[in-house]
């Protein structure tokens, strides 16, 4: 049954992030060019679309083969030239950077996509792995060691924020612990949270920003204005904290005015 939320804007919540105590805490990042070790057998890596830490402190990542050029990928097509060969879509690395693991290869009823985009290993250790192609996207629940379990979202585009067998290029999602359902920020090209049973993949409900039903109108911003009450594209990342909120960003714009919209968009949903 869904439950209505309150909002909070994102300004609000970086407000009390940066509180006075919290500021003299904020951490400090450097490079570290030893992580992750070599990689194994002249792999090359594309385009990033997703990282995750699982429970074991292993990092996950969701790649983008496709990403890489002819002469990046000589290796695989050429037999006198040693480097390189594109990397398995989905790489696990433990927490001192050697590959633990690769898969991600084409096989029965899983045709692997060309535009990886986030990656969530849940609490009984299933690997969810999404893509957001041009052409409708999906999001796939496989076992720990690769094998495919499950697709959510049926193949070619949909019908739009309202269609609850299609995605609209999918960014993110998250595994909720206590219920077993999977959030789906969605996306590029949808505008809304949608959830799903991930044991049975079952439609359970979705909304938009505030709570609203999704829409596709079209959101402008007139700063002279009130707040558009729906998102813009794209619903791109989603994350459940301990006290059951759901945490829901769309990335910055170009614009000052998109620049807002942005921030106040970048909320704390309620589940």
């Amino acid at each position: 049954m869904p439950r209505t939320g309150r909002y909070l804007s994102g300004f609000a919540l970086a407000v009390a992030l940066l509180s006075p105590a919290a500021a003299q805490n904020i951490p400090k990042f450097e490079v570290d060019p030893s992580w992750p070790q070599t990689l194994p057998d002249n792999w090359i890596i594309g385009t990033i679309g997703g990282i995750f830490v699982d429970a074991r402190d292993h990092v996950w990542i969701n790649q983008r083969p496709s990403s890489l050029d002819a002469r990046e990928k000589r290796a695989s097509t050429t037999d006198t030239v040693k480097c390189c060969v594109p990397a398995p879509p989905v790489i696990e690395f433990d927490p001192a950077g050697k590959v633990v693991q690769g898969w991600g290869d084409p096989g029965p009823g899983n045709v692997w996509g060309n535009d990886g985009h986030g990656i969530f290993v849940d609490f009984n250790n299933f690997v969810w792995v999404g893509d957001n192609a041009e052409s409708g996207g999906w999001v796939r629940k496989f076992t720990h060691d690769g094998k495919f379990v499950m697709q959510i979202g049926k193949p070619g585009p949909g019908l739009g924020s309202s269609d609850t067998e299609h995605l609209g290029r999918p960014a993110d999602m998250v595994v909720d612990p206590e219920t077993n359902e999977i959030f789906i920020a969605d996306g590029y090209g949808n505008h809304r949270i949608i959830v799903f049973d991930a044991a049975t993949g079952a439609f359970k409900r979705m909304w938009g920003a505030y709570g609203n039903k999704p829409s596709d109108e079209k959101v402008t911003y007139d700063p002279k204005g009130a707040l558009p009450r729906q998102f813009n594209n794209p619903v791109h990342c989603i994350a459940i904290t301990r006290d059951q909120l759901v945490l829901v960003c769309r990335p910055q714009q170009q614009s000052g005015a998109d620049v807002r919209e942005a921030v106040l968009h970048c909320g704390i949903l309620a589940v």
